[in-house]
């Protein structure tokens, strides 16, 4: 068995930490985000846990629809140019706390997602010191 791995993600826009500790899905902090979705407005709560595909939310969610996030600390769409390999849809970057980034598809129901190190040493020993990792 494998230990998963909850992820703390910040704005790229303003820096401003994107965890709620208040709200739980999949049993870690979760990552609060404006959305807009086929005309629909509300928050989502997306998990932390890295692989996890699972979210909470107060709006409709077409599947296939393309949404649009916003930081809920300086309201400033976050997007990028970069498209979906999967799909063509825009992908959407958050800052990683530990250095790098993680960046998710724009799409509704497409699980194309991944994580860049700035500098995968000092990630990995973040991780290990917060993880309690012990190599060998």
């Amino acid at each position: 068995m494998y230990e998963l791995i909850s992820l703390k993600l910040k704005c790229p826009l303003c820096g401003k930490s994107l965890m709620d500790d208040e709200h739980l899905v999949d049993n870690e902090p979760s990552i609060l985000l404006n959305i807009e979705i086929a005309g629909n407005k509300g928050n989502i709560r997306l998990s932390s846990i890295y692989g996890s595909y699972n979210y909470l939310t107060d709006i409709e969610m077409p599947k296939d629809e393309i949404a649009e996030f916003s930081c809920p600390h300086c309201k400033e769409l976050i997007t990028s140019d970069a498209e979906c390999l999967s799909c063509g849809a825009n992908m959407v970057p958050f800052y990683l706390d530990m250095g790098g980034k993680v960046t998710i598809c724009s799409r509704n129901g497409c699980k194309n997602h991944f994580v860049e190190f700035e500098d995968l040493a000092v990630a990995l020993r973040k991780m290990y010191q917060e993880y309690g990792l012990a190599g060998k």
